[in-house]
């Protein structure tokens, strides 16, 4: 009977020393404080997204119902949170523990819901990035223009821009630009605001910027009698098309230098696009780095900003460009191959009808 009652008292305190053991080794739960909207400065606001609050809200409130948790959890992520995040890390180019530590998440956490807050945005983004859908819209479009440049019936800039990424190791080449770095060459079309009209993010760099208009949808409308009156304005990176004016490559008549100087003055606003998009959203810029992605997340992050461009040209955000920004990559010169005759002839006509005519009447 004692050596019953030794065991029983033994095995007891060994159960016991084991449980304290467990509650030794136990440790609650931490949750790390996550950065909501309403605790913000607008100072710190606008530094840590680059948009200002109203942006936020009016962007959140469209894709809330991709982005909010279906659980009912008390400490699941709210969709605020996970916008800010990825909004932080588009603004200021860091890497994920960067952004992890300014929001309140753990890296793995941020990770794995980057591409659900950009695939929300991009979802959206016919909403932000679009060509005006009423022929008054289009006429601000062609008086903008006029205003900055002096050029008539002119509906967009047009010209490409490239994203460095890490390549994929097998198709690493195709990736190669001209600078010899790796990268996506991305063609955009923007009004006289530096509104993004149209993106195409999908080309690898060593693409010419001819070659991916012709491959667009864009390219699609303009032959097919689709899209307004009116012309693009390119640089030598294009052929001339009815619908696409490039400079003249030697001008030798006032007319032709007055023309080449309201093409320069119009096109300008597509290179302070670009320069804006680096600018604000610095994971596009070299000085971010190379995006540590795949082509397709990167071509997402670069649509994403250019919602986030137009977002906050909507609200008032004032966007600037930071002039120690590295070089625009030159992009090929086109052949003869890419001009139609009836582009030239377009040219011509316009070259005489105006900018002959205003050049007399000065």
């Amino acid at each position: 009977m004692f050596c019953v009652l030794l065991l029983a008292a033994a095995t007891a305190s060994f159960q016991g020393e084991r449980q304290i053991r467990r509650d030794r080794l136990r440790q609650p739960r931490r949750f790390r404080p996550r950065s909501a909207l309403e605790e913000l400065s607008d100072t710190d606001v606008r530094e840590l997204f680059r948009l200002n609050r109203q942006a936020i809200l009016a962007l959140y409130t469209c894709i809330a119902h991709d982005l909010e948790p279906l659980t009912g959890r008390s400490q699941a992520i709210p969709g605020i949170v996970k916008l800010l995040a990825v909004l932080n890390f588009l603004a200021t180019g860091n890497f994920q523990p960067s952004v992890a530590r300014v929001i309140g998440i753990s890296r793995s956490t941020f990770s794995r819901l980057l591409k659900p807050v950009l695939r929300a945005i991009v979802q959206h983004s016919p909403k932000f990035v679009c060509f005006p859908s009423t022929p008054e819209q289009w006429q601000e479009v062609k008086s903008g223009f006029y205003n900055l440049g002096g050029m008539p019936n002119c509906i967009g800039a047009i010209d490409c821009t490239h994203i460095l990424l890490t390549p994929p190791h097998a198709t690493e080449e195709q990736f190669r630009n001209r600078k010899h770095t790796h990268s996506l060459n991305v063609q955009v079309v923007c009004d006289s605001h530096q509104r993004i009209m149209s993106i195409h993010s999908g080309f690898p760099g060593s693409c010419h910027d001819s070659y991916i208009l012709r491959q667009s949808a864009l390219f699609d409308r303009f032959q097919l009698g689709l899209m307004p009156e009116g012309w693009l304005v390119g640089d030598a990176g294009y052929g001339s098309k009815p619908w696409l004016l490039i400079p003249v490559s030697n001008p030798r008549t006032p007319a032709e230098v007055k023309f080449n100087t309201a093409h320069i003055k119009t096109r300008g606003v597509i290179e302070r696009t670009f320069g804006v998009l680096k600018s604000t959203f610095r994971c596009l810029s070299k000085s971010g780095g190379c995006l540590q992605y795949s082509p397709e997340t990167v071509s997402q992050i670069i649509q994403a900003c250019a919602v986030l461009n137009n977002v906050a040209l909507d609200h008032g955000v004032n966007l600037e460009t930071n002039e120690e920004l590295p070089p625009e990559i030159p992009g090929y010169p086109a052949v003869s191959q890419d001009s139609s005759d009836e582009g030239k002839r377009v040219r011509s006509h316009l070259i005489t009808s105006f900018f002959q005519c205003k050049f007399l009447d000065m």
